[in-house]
């Protein structure tokens, strides 16, 4: 995911689900009078952070959204400048001791359709318990398991594409094959010390209206594209969609379907 315009005009997927999440669980939430001091993590083009979860934030302070892609955080400085909002490059997952990085804290941590990519989601967990301010809440959402992946273990079986998706395990979802990934999360989240307020794993939809839109919505999030020559990638995003037509993402109409599971986490650090 380096290419940002492409993934910020591609992730409608992302915006629909994030705005159905915020809407239901943001009421939900404590809010201080004095404002909030908030991190979004997984950030990328920062169109979410901006366009999205800032105008439905009750009292803010401060918004931090962190990625790892510096090329994201690039975009996302240029692009969507605003007097409380800031970002910089993080890796959530193997930063040591985030709270030298961001003294203050957090009242508030998000991430929308980013935590699907981290293999060590206790060590995230843990990091996002160190960032809050006892009190503090975190509202995650990412993939718990989708098509996609099961494609990309597909592919990755076929001699041509074999050499490039060698690693292709470290980027399925931690929970794509869990039987019960609800459990799994609340297990993950009780041992680092959170409170669980709500976990689920609801199923969802989304329609794409026509194949070039779910082709460039591949090739945004895509980690294997990049390795492969560039004579080849049209070829390759061509059997991608060839396979995902065959996990029965077609629908009666015509059009592509994705139809997944996604991971809703409501945890609290307690006081």
């Amino acid at each position: 995911m380096e290419d940002a315009q492409l993934y910020a005009s591609a992730n409608a997927m992302q915006k629909r689900d994030a705005l159905l999440v915020l809407t239901e669980f943001l009421p939900q939430m404590a809010w201080q009078e004095e404002g909030e001091m908030i991190l979004d993590i997984g950030c990328g083009s920062g169109d979410v952070t901006r366009n999205l979860l800032m105008p439905l934030l009750p009292r803010v302070e401060k918004v931090t959204g962190v990625d790892l892609s510096h090329e994201m955080v690039n975009f996302a400085s240029k692009t969507f400048q605003h007097n409380s909002l800031a970002f910089q490059q993080l890796d959530i997952e193997r930063v040591i001791q985030p709270r030298q990085v961001f003294p203050e804290g957090f009242t508030k941590v998000f991430s929308f359709y980013c935590l699907h990519w981290v293999k060590g989601q206790e060590n995230c967990l843990t990091n996002i318990f160190q960032l809050l301010q006892p009190g503090g809440e975190t509202l995650l959402v990412f993939l718990a398991s989708n098509p996609l992946f099961t494609m990309y273990e597909i592919m990755s079986q076929k001699p041509q594409w074999q050499q490039y998706m060698q690693d292709v395990s470290n980027y399925i979802p931690s929970y794509q094959h869990k039987t019960d990934p609800v459990q799994a999360m609340v297990d993950v989240a009780e041992d680092v010390g959170f409170e669980v307020l709500s976990c689920e794993a609801p199923q969802f939809e989304f329609v794409f209206e026509n194949i070039n839109y779910l082709k460039n919505a591949i090739k945004a999030v895509s980690p294997f594209l990049k390795r492969l020559p560039q004579e080849q990638r049209e070829t390759f995003l061509m059997e991608c969609l060839q396979e995902l037509a065959k996990l029965k993402t077609c629908r009666d109409d015509g059009k592509m379907a994705a139809r997944y599971h996604l991971m809703i986490a409501h945890f609290q650090r307690p006081e």
